[in-house]
């Protein structure tokens, strides 16, 4: 699995499809940042906007093996393994995209306290004495983390192979998971009454997300292993 991993980990550097997803999380974090009164604000933003780059990111790696390199990896390492390992790649870059952005918030948004020390030391001082905040910020780009890996596995290639079929798909899931109320990454960031009461509260999504998520992930990806071990399947036969 290590080898497949580290395989379609290069596929997609290599592709250079990674840049896209990459600039928008960097452009909207950092509007997100300008506009927030709060860390926990600007955090709540930067777990949001995981949902469509690792929508789209996921996208990509679905799509950027050719489809005689693919037969080739499911023969020797099986389609649900080499299914699954393109599903993990992209998820472990949203998750470092993720990180980064939440070392970003901490060192440019407003400082969580109300007498901060000078600089980028007081901010990062004031964010270690209120670590729930962080914490929080965490957990909620954990939801969005796994609905994007969710969205992007539902609705591209082998479950959607018509590519503007996938894309508006994409889009309309990415849509759906941010502003529907039965969707975990909108349930994970609706926190306004506890922004209203005090800007230095920590946004906690509660468990009723984050199980939600994780349920939806393995629902998806369930669906996409086996919908690729099917068509791997039928294409050997076929042959």
């Amino acid at each position: 699995m290590t080898a497949l991993l580290r395989y379609q980990a290069a596929i997609l550097l290599r592709s250079h499809r990674w840049i896209f997803p990459l600039i928008a999380y960097g452009l909207l974090i950092t509007v997100g940042a300008a506009g927030s009164t709060s860390l926990a604000e600007t955090l709540d933003w930067s777990g949001a906007m995981l949902v469509p780059v690792v929508a789209f990111l996921t996208r990509a790696m679905l799509t950027a093996e050719p489809d005689a390199a693919r037969a080739c990896v499911a023969a020797a390492a099986g389609p649900a393994r080499a299914q699954l390992a393109t599903l993990i790649v992209p998820l472990g870059g949203g998750a470092a995209l993720g990180a980064a952005a939440i070392v970003f918030d901490v060192l440019t948004a407003e400082a969580a306290s109300k007498a901060p020390g000078s600089g980028l030391a007081g901010k990062v001082t004031a964010a270690a004495g209120h670590p729930g905040i962080v914490a929080a910020g965490l957990l909620i780009a954990l939801v969005c983390l796994l609905v994007g890996s969710a969205a992007g596995a539902l609705c591209n290639p082998p479950l959607l192979r018509h590519r503007a079929a996938a894309m508006l798909s994409t889009l309309a899931a990415i849509v759906v998971a941010l502003a529907a109320g039965v969707s975990p990454a909108s349930a994970a960031i609706s926190h306004t009454t506890a922004k209203a009461a005090d800007p230095l509260a920590a946004n906690w999504p509660g468990t009723g997300p984050l199980a939600g998520a994780a349920c939806l992930l393995a629902v998806a990806w369930g669906v996409s292993v086996l919908a690729a071990t099917r068509r791997d399947t039928w294409s050997v036969s076929s042959e």
